[in-house]
């Protein structure tokens, strides 16, 4: 949340998410993302807070 506006490429956040360098899919990231959406939506129906980057990944961006 520190970084809000930055852009974060898919194998970036799954640096971070998975750092023992486990083989995943990338689309896993967009599964983990959808499930943090519906959780913030859940609480905060009118959140909007995790936005697509189309072909380049994901930012959050409150507001």
């Amino acid at each position: 949340m520190a970084n809000y506006g930055l852009i974060y490429r898919r194998q970036q956040l799954m640096d971070r998410i998975y750092p023992d360098e486990r083989i995943v899919s990338e689309r896993t990231i967009d599964s983990h993302i959808k499930k943090l959406r519906r959780k913030i939506e859940s609480a905060n129906p009118d959140a909007s807070l995790i936005h697509a980057v189309y072909s380049v990944g994901y930012k959050f961006e409150p507001g």
